[in-house]
């Protein structure tokens, strides 16, 4: 026999029961036949009955059956063979119990305490079961994997015979209760009739229990469900009817159906059954669920789930992965499988083509990503077909990754070693991706499936969930339209839509279905509230909808098939408020009807699929990603050090740039932890200023949608050109517009879901990959025995500072001691020199969790080189990680395995285990392994979406090495690999562990099928994985060779040592080789014998061998095989081979964030910003040292102590001493940094480590640097305002206020009372602020120059170009004399106070604006109305001469200058402007007229009209009128002051000026100037 099924042909004839396949279609799938055996009460009986007999026979007794059973009662006689069933089951149970001496050689070799019986659940009607008992049962079954006995007659087995059936392992473990609850109760009826002497009464005995396939089963997994359940009252009256109906069970129909015309059908009895089923007893058995909890259960894996995976024949791994859907454990057909891969390629290359335009842009990704499908072509049919066939391997026979990339690697790999171009097609990773999208694929599979269910229901053929009679609720045209898009959905969120669709157009109809199924379940399908179409027939907005022109649905239809339909109107249509003025009853108003019909049809286009697809598919082309930080991010993230910096302010990122980064991850905490906001939009628009708020947010948002409903409105609109048409377009636009509001809200929290699982995805194979870097590693030396000399870290107050544990070859500790010191001449360095001697070693390594390991390092390597001088002995001294051992050495996995060690010496023992078998030593940490640093990112990662990714790392490495099962059994710490075997799992390397043990091995591979270890599907994965160490029946099984293909090796290597094989030969050979015959026969002993003497004298015979022609005779068999022939042969020359990385010990960076945990590049950096603490211990006259808090130490060179020159470092130094020091460079190999404690360095190192300046390399390339520059200058802004506010300034006018307050303390004051502040431009700053007139203020910004100190006040002052020596001074002769000069422009008869004019007497300011608050509001209030006011005065004196008019006031908009207003003709339209300042001793117009008084300058303003009148052009005024541009006090631009400008004032219809100037202020009588006459 040539196929794996040969291996199930042994010891078929001593194995009854077992479970078989149905055919050999089902391989590998979930289809095969797992009913369970059926007993007849009446075969077992005469069974057990004739057994005895035979024993009295044999001891000589005569046996007469017939007059026993003629004498005997029948109830004496049905007892009699209950007890002599009960006798025959326990007699079989002891036979396959271990008797005392094996327990004991178990518990020997374990380590483990075995008891002599489990303790059984005790049962019985009345009796209260003991929890004890049932803890300790549950303690046995994890012990020993169910039960004591040979179970595994739940597995199926494949094999030639016929379909057999068997019991689950629940079955048996509840009929061996029920047979204890049996022999109790017969215990209690022998006791009943000894103490009364009376016959049994079948009315009063207890009830008898049957243990066939209808039995009562507990219920472990509480809640679950899944097992059936039979009420203990109803047992009694069931039992003959359940006895019969098993009986009966193998009548064919004919047979039923001539009974059924004789006897009747027995309906007419029916009310007697009904009555003998009626509850009599109300007792039910406790069960493990009703003891313990659900918790503890699932902890032990003994629920249900747990049993369901144990039995089913399908990977552990896949079957967990699947939890949730149906199709997940569903062999998929050919035509799914090919749909599979078109969806899955699809995706792919999709994926590809981003990720290629990406890297050509430079953008998304770390650079630390896998490179997947780097030999991928999409066209290519070779590629193609491979991606093919690894599918339907994943797809229909559940094949795992290793299995796959190592047994069916033909399937991608072309090419022969005579040929250049072998290519690899997949990788292993490449097959990773498949299998995960393979998931994705099934879980697309079920939700199709939960569609068409519900269009089925819903058009009344049934299904799911359909109750009976039910209509054809969904029309035809819905109907097909809900099937072709389901036909053309790609993706699950496109079959979301069609039944969220579904449920909003046909609610009613799918609440009315699942009320009819009177089910909760079903009422939960049904769908809640009323949807779009309900609710506007239930308001009335449905005829307003019809009136749109067109329906929701041939929107998206048009959408899907641009111009499929037009829009239904005419001229002759209503208007849209004319149509609602039907509903305007109902709504309060036509609007409010024309309103709520734009929101009804709104709701409707949201809902469609085709809307929905083109919105997501538009978004996911052009989505991008805005960060602002929040005002809590704006005042925490302060600093390139914080995680945040590097994106609180991103500008419109492309949502495909996340790809390849965890970055998003990182943006979704800030979020979540309030510091940033996060939005996306479609716009490539950027309108944010330096602090966006939530109304910025919200007006993006607005554009985004307006951009998406832009494309939708042109499905939408009518195109006719009439008035109906003009007017419901803009409606139809209206609602548009709400949809896609809304969808949007649905695209952008989708695509937050995928940007954070593809960032996921992402950070676990990271981790993945790095852990595997650690693990894939080979031990030092094969089978090194190891000494862990470990130091540093340790409590050295009882046993010393040193501990040395010496580790045999299988990784048991077998000696330990404690030490103060190794150092030569001491007592540690002989004892270690002893155990060397009496105990050989292979490798010393040295741990530690201080730099004290450093210098034991090299007290070890000298003492070992003096022993291997001696003893001539090759032993290895080299460093050792201690990561794994950190987190194993004080869990309770570690004090359960070594109890008697203190938790230093179980260190060593896990820094030994790691050098010996790394995959296991880090495997032991279990789901701790997350805590070991493998990213950055890792913590932002749910720990249940991590840990599977990273697990995959030990499943990779496990199928390049294997696991010796044997190993396994023998020393627990090895087992933690088994469950990473492919095919296998935490559960089903258990079940397998449970029934190995050192005293009953597995001998061979075929022993995983005689011994029912595993089924079909998990063997083909497993079993080349699994090796056997040494072999005792064949040399391949200690190869990664599979059995499948042994037939192969014994060919090859007969071949090589030139055997020509026999048709008779045990091996079964693929017949005779044409090419070798006359060559001798080999005998009858098998060919297992040539393989082990090929690969034990011969392996080079098999370099004559020619593979490839040896594979294209396979290949015309439809064999492919060439791939497999090649790893057989390396495997028969190289059967020790390990494919692992050799060792290296850790490099220096390594060792020293080991012993440290400082991190180079993070916590040291050597560009100048890294700044320490450290405590000087030793000063030199040129150095000193100095020791960080990690014992790191640093040397301080005399030219780094100071910034001046110094003689000694003791000048400025002193041991003992703290400092701050700068960290100058890093030596990893001396384990020293260079230090320097000069000011200026830390000075630098602060500013540079505290800057807020972004630098490019540390923040995003779309990071958003022209908000952050406004945000540095907000904040510092800001700061100077809170420091000015803190200053005092020793004079008598200083008050400390700001503007407001300042202004409010001096309205109540004379004119020309002044107040000196501080200012907010900063320290070198002040400010005065005096008092113009009423409501009017002036603020002098005052510029300090000569300050001995930041706090301490100046001694000169300036006032634009005037400088002043003292306060005094500056108040006297400048702010003095302004006032002065403003009182003289009051005194003029061309001054005009718009708020003391006598025309407004009867309306003062106080009424018209109000109490004056100091706000903007204000300010532009009191403005207008003296804006309004001259305008008006100039006209009526216009007016009144007949000619022009000017005026002079004080200016608003520039306190402490003045404005003059002018109208050259009464007729002209509004007012011409200009702005005079008024400095100490003059005024000036523009930037050449100075004048000295108020009359000088009314002549220079008319001078100025004369010249405009007679100029050619009218801008000669406004050249010489012209002030230098600036800012006013208000923060508002002005420039060009001079221009003519024109306001139309909507009160008074005049000009008024809307652009104000300000010039810088000139000195009075200190400046030289030239008047004009």
């Amino acid at each position: 026999m040539s196929d794996i099924e040969e291996y199930g042909h042994k010891d078929r004839g001593r194995r009854g029961r077992r479970g078989s396949y149905g055919s050999s279609e089902d391989e590998g799938s979930d289809g095969y036949d797992t009913r369970r055996a059926q007993y007849s009460d009446d075969e077992e009986e005469d069974e057990d009955e004739d057994d005895n007999d035979d024993e009295l026979r044999r001891e000589g007794f005569l046996v007469d059956d017939d007059e026993e059973e003629e004498e005997e009662a029948p109830e004496e006689r049905r007892r009699k063979k209950k007890k002599k069933k009960r006798r025959h089951i326990e007699r079989i149970e002891e036979e396959d119990e271990l008797d005392e001496e094996d327990l004991a050689l178990v518990a020997e070799n374990t380590n483990q305490e075995v008891g002599t019986k489990f303790k059984r659940l005790k049962r019985g009607r009345t009796s209260r079961v003991d929890e004890d008992e049932l803890r300790a049962e549950l303690d046995d079954l994890m012990d020993t994997g169910g039960d004591r006995q040979d179970r595994s007659n739940d597995l199926g087995l494949f094999d030639d015979g016929g379909v057999e059936s068997d019991i689950s392992e629940h079955d048996y473990r509840a009929s061996r209760r029920m047979d204890r609850g049996r022999e109790k109760e017969e215990e209690e009826g022998e006791e009943a009739e000894d103490s009364d002497g009376l016959v049994d009464d079948p009315l009063s005995a207890p009830r008898r229990r049957r243990t066939g396939h209808d039995s009562t089963r507990d219920d472990i997994d509480a809640g679950a469900g899944a097992r059936h359940r039979r009420d203990a009252s109803s047992r009694e009256g069931g039992e003959a009817a359940n006895y019969l109906f098993d009986s009966l069970e193998s009548i064919d129909d004919d047979t039923w159906m001539e009974l059924q015309d004789i006897f009747g059908d027995g309906e007419e009895y029916a009310f007697a059954m009904e009555a003998a089923q009626a509850p009599q007893d109300t007792y039910r058995e406790k069960t493990l669920a009703d003891v313990f909890e659900p918790a503890e259960l699932e902890a032990k894996m003994m629920t249900q789930m747990d049993d369901d995976i144990r039995t089913t024949d399908i990977p552990e791994r896949i079957q967990m992965r699947a939890a949730g859907h149906s199709e997940a454990l569903r062999a998929l057909s050919d035509d799914d499988i090919n749909e599979e891969a078109t969806w899955i390629i699809g995706k792919l290359h999709r994926w590809q083509t981003q990720m290629k335009e990406l890297r050509s842009r430079h953008e998304g990704g770390e650079g630390d990503g896998a490179e997947l499908f780097k030999q991928a072509e999409f066209f290519s049919e070779r590629f193609l077909a491979g991606v093919l066939e690894v599918l339907k391997h994943m797809s229909h026979d559940f094949y795992e990754v290793p299995y796959i990339y190592r047994h069916c690697r033909e399937l991608f790999v072309t090419g022969s070693d005579e040929e250049a171009n072998v290519r690899e097609w997949l990788t292993m990773d490449d097959l990773w991706s498949l299998y995960d999208h393979e998931q994705q694929y099934r879980g697309f599979l079920a939700s199709r499936r939960h569609a068409r269910n519900v269009v089925r229901r819903l058009s009344g053929g049934g299904g799911a969930g359909a109750g009976a009679g039910d209509g054809a609720a969904l029309s035809q045209a819905d109907a097909a339209y809900v099937s072709d898009f389901i036909a053309s959905a790609n993706c699950v969120e496109d079959i979301s839509d069609v039944v969220e669709w579904l449920q909003a157009r046909y609610g009613r109809e799918m609440r009315a279905q699942a009320a009819q199924a009177q089910t909760q379940a079903k009422r939960a399908q049904g769908g809640g509230a009323a949807g779009p179409w309900e609710q506007a027939e239930r308001d009335g907005t449905a005829r307003l909808v019809e009136r749109m022109g067109i329906s929701a649905r041939q929107v998206g239809e048009n959408i899907a098939t641009p111009g499929r339909h037009a829009v239904a109107d005419s001229p002759s249509d209503a208007l849209p408020l004319d149509a609602a003025r039907s509903l305007a009853a109902g709504f309060g108003s036509a609007a409010a009807a024309l309103r709520a019909g734009v929101a009804a049809f709104a709701a409707q286009l949201a809902v469609d699929p085709h809307v929905r697809r083109h919105v997501r598919a538009y978004c996911e082309a052009h989505a991008c990603v805005v960060v602002r930080a929040t005002d809590r991010g704006l005042r925490e993230i302060t600093d390139s050090g914080h995680p945040a910096f590097a994106f609180k302010f991103l500008r419109q990122k492309p949502a495909a740039a996340f790809a390849g980064s965890a970055q998003f991850l990182a943006i979704a905490r800030a979020a979540d932890d309030g510091l940033v906001r996060v939005a996306f939009s479609v716009t490539g628009e950027h309108r944010f200023g330096a602090l966006a708020d939530d109304a910025a947010l919200a007006a993006d948002a607005e554009r985004s949608a307006l951009v998406v409903a832009r494309q939708i409105e042109a499905h939408a609109r009518s195109y006719a050109v009439h008035g109906a048409a003009a007017a419901w377009n803009p409606v139809r636009a209206d609602a548009v517009l709400q949809a896609a509001r809304a969808v949007l809200a649905l695209v952008w929290h989708e695509t937050a879901q995928r940007l954070r699982a593809q960032a996921e995805a992402f950070v676990g194979d990271a981790c993945r990959r790095a852990l595997q870097a650690r693990i894939d590693v080979r031990p030092p030396r094969p089978g090194a025995r190891v000494v862990v000399v470990a130091g540093g870290g340790f409590d050295a107050s009882a046993r010393g500072a040193l501990r040395v544990v010496y580790v045999d070859g299988a990784g048991r500790p077998r000696e330990d001691f404690s030490a103060d010191s190794v150092r030569a001449g001491s007592d540690g360095a002989a004892q270690l020199a002893a155990l060397l001697l009496r105990r050989p070693a292979d490798v010393v390594a040295v741990a530690g969790m201080s730099l004290q390991a450093r210098r034991l390092l090299d007290d070890v390597r000298a003492l070992v080189a003096a022993h291997c001088a001696r003893a001539s002995a090759d032993v290895m001294v080299t460093y050792a990680r201690d990561d794994a051992a950190r987190l194993w050495w004080d869990c309770d996995a570690a004090r359960a395995e070594l109890p008697a060690m203190r938790r230093e010496e179980r260190y060593c023992v896990a820094v030994a285990r790691a050098l010996q078998d790394a995959p296991a030593a880090y495997a032991a940490l279990g789901p701790d392994v997350l805590r070991l640093r493998l990213h950055p990112a890792q913590r932002l990662v749910d720990a249940a979406v991590l840990l599977p990714a990273v697990q995959r790392a030990f499943v990779n490495v496990v199928a390049s090495t294997g696991v010796d099962v044997n190993a396994a059994a023998a020393h627990p710490h090895l087992a933690h690999t088994l469950p990473f075997v492919a095919g296998l799992g935490p559960r089903k390397a258990h079940a397998v562990l449970s029934r190995v043990s050192p005293a009953d091995p597995l001998e061979s591979r075929n022993d995983l099928v005689t011994r029912r270890l595993c089924t079909r599907c998990v063997f083909v994965n497993c079993a080349s994985f699994l090796r056997i160490r040494p072999p005792a029946a064949d040399a391949l099984d200690a190869t990664r060779i599979h059995p499948q293909d042994y037939i192969l090796a014994y060919k090859m290597a007969m071949d090589a040592l030139d055997i020509e094989e026999d048709d008779d030969d045990g091996g079964g050979g693929s017949g005779e080789d044409p090419g070798r015959r006359g060559q001798r026969a080999a005998p009858r002993s098998g060919p297992a014998r040539y393989v082990a003497e090929v690969m034990r004298n011969a392996p080079d015979k098999l370099d004559d061998l020619d593979l490839v022609g040896y594979a294209e005779e396979l290949k015309r068999k439809n064999l492919l095989k060439l791939e497999t022939l090649k790893f057989i042969k390396h495997e028969l020359q190289n059967p020790d081979d390990d494919p692992r990385a050799p060792f290296e010990p850790p490099d220096s960076r390594c060792v020293l964030e080991m012993l440290t945990g400082e991190v180079v590049g993070e916590t040291l950096r050597e560009d100048g910003t890294s700044l320490v603490s450290a405590v000087v211990v030793r000063v030199q006259p040129k150095f000193a040292i100095a020791r960080l808090d990690s014992g790191l130490e640093g040397f301080i060179s005399v030219a780094n102590v100071a910034d001046y020159r110094i003689d000694a470092v003791s000048d400025e130094l002193a041991p003992g001493q703290s400092v701050v020091a700068v960290v100058k460079r890093v030596d990893p190999e001396k384990m020293s940094l260079d230090l320097s404690t000069r000011q200026s360095d830390i000075d630098e190192a602060l500013r540079r480590s505290q800057s807020t300046v972004p630098e490019s390399s540390l923040v995003d390339r779309y990071f958003d640097f022209d908000s952050e520059a406004a945000l540095r200058e907000h904040a510092k802004a800001l700061w100077l305002k809170s420091s000015a506010r803190m200053r005092t300034i020793p004079h008598p006018l200083f008050k400390p206020f700001n503007s407001r307050e300042a202004e409010q303390y001096l309205d109540g004051r004379p004119r020309g009372d002044c107040v000196i502040r501080p200012s907010s431009r900063g320290l070198d700053h002040i400010a005065i602020t005096w008092k113009v007139a009423e409501g009017l203020f002036q603020h002098i910004d005052v510029q300090e120059r000569d300050k001995p100190s930041e706090a301490a006040l100046g001694s000169t002052f300036l006032v634009g170009d005037a400088a002043y020596t003292d306060l005094d001074e500056l108040v006297a002769f400048h702010v003095d004399p302004i006032s002065r000069k403003l009182e003289e422009v009051k005194r003029s008869p061309k001054f005009y106070d718009p708020e003391t004019d006598p025309l407004y007497a009867t309306q003062p300011v106080a009424t018209l604006l109000g109490v004056n608050d100091y706000t903007d509001e204000y300010r532009a209030r009191r403005q207008e109305l003296w804006e309004t006011r001259t305008a008006r005065h100039l006209d009526t004196l216009a007016q009144s001469t007949g000619r022009g008019s000017y005026c002079i006031s004080l200016s608003l908009a520039k306190p402490g200058s003045l404005v003059l207003a002018f109208k050259p003709t009464p007729t002209y339209a509004g007012i011409m402007k200009w702005t005079a300042r008024v400095e100490p001793n003059e005024f000036k117009l523009g930037e050449r007229g100075r004048y000295p008084d108020i009359n000088g300058l009314i002549n220079g303003f008319k001078r100025m009209q004369t010249t405009q009148k007679s100029s050619a052009r009218p801008s000669s005024a406004y050249e010489d009128n012209r002030l230098s541009s600036g800012r006013s006090h208000h923060g508002r631009s002005y420039a060009d002051s001079g221009r003519w400008e024109r306001d139309r004032s909507s009160r008074s219809g005049a000009w008024g000026d809307s652009h104000q100037s300000s010039g810088q202020r000139q000195p009075g009588a200190a400046s030289a100037s030239r008047w004009e006459s």
